[in-house]
């Protein structure tokens, strides 16, 4: 349904969902759901994330 790396991306950092959640205030339950691709990400959970990854957005989130 959607095309992102973030699982991707997020394990080569070395992270769990509870880090990445941690940096950006985003619940863990909402980082899952993002990674397995039920929800699109909202614009500004999309900078958050890319900001506390270092990775541009468009690197993360795929036709989105």
């Amino acid at each position: 349904m959607k095309d992102n790396k973030l699982r991707e991306i997020r394990a080569s950092k070395g992270l769990s969902q509870f880090d990445l959640s941690m940096m950006t205030r985003i619940p863990p339950s909402e980082i899952s759901r993002l990674e397995n691709g039920k929800i699109y990400a909202y614009p500004g959970w999309r900078r958050k994330i890319s900001d506390a990854l270092n990775i541009p957005e468009e690197n993360i989130f795929l036709n989105e």
